[in-house]
């Protein structure tokens, strides 16, 4: 075994302290305490390089799992609303926070987001519109750590939140307000700005967050008359007259390619209409259409029966089979 000349030192004064008795295989002592020094940084760094993979590990799990959010009224207190979050593959439901004046009947009142809550506050709850006449509604943030942060306020307040959070959608029904993430207005528009027909699409809203881009629908009833593209970069506005189309009340838009898949199943809000429509034998179109060249396709048709269409990534579309049970897809090119 070869030493370092500190080492040849260290030995010859040990065997001078033993008076020149010599133990063959036994390294010195100093040596013996730097191999124990070198084994305790080891351990040390094992331990920590183990709960770094472990919390790496665990905030990459809390990313991919996708959360949806589910408000219930406390059983503990009337006033209060227990906010739980549902995980997608399990449907398991979690407490995350309990919280006051809670805006529950609200179609769209919470997004999860990277571990902060996004909730809508309403004065005195669901029916405080009634009894406070000063009433408001506001965008809350929660964190983990149950902190929260008011990010906007205003009467009749629909909302999104991008999925890295940079950027926040407020719906009213006057204006469409884009807000950085600390609530701060980036750009507004008036309603007349984001209605392709304000004659045949007098309501706005939210349809889907796209690739440097903000996506809204234009309605009348439930079904769709137009669509309109915000550019997030420069705020150039796009509108795409779709009165035309007999586009009812489910469409979704592959923001990708821009294409919309939609079918003319009819909106029905009684089951007896249900039962008449069903008796009528009337065919109903899957139709994609294209935004850029107004081309349409016809993807399937069934009686009576409707689609639900799904884009799964930017060319396969997923729809009830109109022929029998069950899902099946087709590669849209």
């Amino acid at each position: 075994m070869e030493y370092s000349s500190d080492n040849k030192l260290n030995q010859q004064g040990n065997e001078t302290e033993n008076k020149g008795q010599s133990f063959p295989g036994i390294p010195p002592k100093s040596s013996n305490r730097n191999l124990k020094i070198s084994i305790g940084v080891l351990v040390v760094l094992l331990v920590a390089g183990f709960y770094i993979y472990k919390n790496k590990t665990a905030v990459e799990n809390e990313q991919t799992i996708n959360y949806s959010v589910v408000v219930k009224e406390s059983p503990n207190d009337k006033t209060k609303t227990d906010v739980y979050l549902k995980d997608s593959k399990n449907n398991q439901e979690t407490l995350y926070i309990t919280l006051s004046d809670i805006y529950r009947n609200h179609y769209h009142n919470a997004e999860y987001h990277n571990g902060n809550l996004y909730i809508i506050h309403r004065t005195g709850g669901d029916l405080g519109y009634q009894t406070n006449p000063n009433w408001t509604d506001e965008l809350w943030r929660y964190n983990q750590q149950e902190q929260g942060q008011k990010l906007y306020s205003v009467r009749g307040l629909d909302f999104r939140v991008s999925d890295d959070e940079k950027m926040i959608a407020i719906i009213t029904n006057e204006e469409f307000n884009l807000l950085n993430n600390n609530g701060s207005k980036i750009k507004t528009f008036q309603s007349n700005e984001v209605i392709s027909d304000l004659q045949g699409s007098p309501m706005f809203g939210f349809f889907a967050w796209g690739l440097n881009a903000i996506w809204l629908d234009n309605t009348l009833g439930s079904s769709l008359t137009g669509i309109v593209k915000i550019n997030t970069s420069n705020y150039d506005v796009t509108k795409y007259d779709l009165s035309g189309l007999p586009a009812g009340p489910e469409f979704i838009i592959n923001v990708y390619k821009e294409k919309i898949a939609f079918s003319n199943f009819p909106a029905m809000f009684d089951v007896d209409s249900a039962q008449e429509y069903e008796r009528s034998g009337m065919k109903v179109n899957l139709i994609v259409y294209d935004l850029s060249s107004k081309s349409q396709q016809i993807i399937a048709t069934s009686v009576t029966k409707k689609f639900e269409p799904k884009w799964l990534d930017e060319s396969t579309l997923e729809y009830n089979n109109p022929d029998g049970t069950g899902r099946i897809t087709k590669q849209i090119p």
